[in-house]
């Protein structure tokens, strides 16, 4: 078997581990796996693991302890949106969202066009849709709004988060072909509606809000909310109350009704 000077013994990717290595897989498993994570790193060359010296492949760029303890945390993932968390719990994720070399929370491992996780992304689209972190572009030729379309949509009766869509629209860097492509739907006639879009509010009829009504539609929109969940009051009809009346005066059957003698003697004594 012919073998290059210097070259060590190859691992193949479909290679069955010996004993003693499912019996330290198995251990590693065990273990924490945030903790496994946390120390099974990359050397500085980012070519081994500094806990067990694996050396990474193009096929295998984590270690077996490393790989198994994010097959665990996978397998504990749950689908909760990240729109369930407040503020400070999403900040709290941020910071474990990160690393060096990969996410020491995730395993995630980074390269050098993409230095955060696929959680530490959504988390930060979640964070400026709240406006509580700087809009930034998630990718190049896209605008500030893109995979935060809900903050653009018009809903609800409170003018601040249009007036900070509105802001933001100012500062994207695709404001002009936004506003050109707007210009062209309303002349072809289209009907925008519930949207901000250019810097541009537009109520549910289609009709353009200036900044300066966005509180008075605002409290239009509560007006018309609390006339919609305003419960009516049960109103009894003319008929109910006529049959119901009838049924008053009219005797219970069975009963006999009073005689003109009885009712002479009673109006007598009703007179005295």
């Amino acid at each position: 078997m012919n073998r290059l000077v210097g070259a060590g013994q190859l691992r193949l990717v479909t290679e069955i581990p010996t004993p003693h290595e499912e019996a330290r897989n198995t251990a590693s498993a065990r273990a924490d796996p945030h903790r496994v994570l946390a120390q099974h790193l990359p050397n500085p060359d980012g070519t081994a693991c500094t806990m067990c010296h694996f050396g990474y492949s193009k096929d295998r760029p984590l270690c077996p302890p490393a790989a198994q303890a994010l097959r665990t945390l996978t397998s504990r993932a749950h689908t909760r949106s990240f729109g369930d968390y407040s503020v400070d719990q999403l900040r709290a994720m941020e910071r474990e969202h990160c690393g060096t070399g990969r996410c020491r929370r995730c395993g995630f491992v980074y390269t050098p066009s993409v230095r955060l996780c696929p959680a530490a992304r959504r988390i930060a689209v979640e964070l400026e849709s709240r406006f509580k972190a700087p809009m930034s572009e998630v990718r190049a030729g896209q605008g500030l709004c893109s995979g935060k379309g809900q903050v653009w949509t018009v809903s609800g009766n409170k003018s601040a988060p249009w007036r900070q869509a509105v802001a933001a629209c100012a500062q994207c860097p695709l404001l002009a072909p936004c506003a050109e492509e707007l210009e062209r739907r309303l002349a072809g006639g289209e009907k925008i509606r519930d949207q901000i879009l250019a810097g541009r509010l537009f109520s549910g009829k289609g009709d353009e809000v200036a900044l300066e009504k966005f509180d008075a539609y605002a409290d239009r929109c509560g007006a018309k909310t609390k006339r919609r969940n305003a419960k009516p009051r049960h109103r009894p009809s003319r008929r109910t109350t006529a049959s119901s009346a009838v049924t008053t005066a009219a005797p219970p059957q069975g009963v006999p009704g009073p005689t003109a003698g009885e009712e002479s003697a009673l109006s007598e004594s009703v007179v005295a």
